[in-house]
């Protein structure tokens, strides 16, 4: 594996985190429960770093079947 194939693949999983923490933040906002406000901070950053990640594994996926 290339370094910018593990960057992407990281950037995937960073951003799926961020997803999912998102997600659990609106359910307890939903519930009234206290919850720290992180995930919806930084909510344009983390899609961000999903979506690069994302296209950058696909042009790397892609690169490689190409060889």
């Amino acid at each position: 594996m290339t370094f910018l194939e593990k960057l992407f693949h990281w950037m995937v999983l960073i951003g799926l985190l961020l997803l999912f923490g998102r997600v659990l933040t609106l359910i307890f906002r939903f519930m009234n429960r206290p919850f720290p406000t992180f995930f919806k901070d930084y909510s344009i950053p983390s899609f961000i770093v999903l979506i690069v990640g994302v296209i950058g594994s696909e042009v790397i996926k892609s690169r490689n079947k190409g060889k």
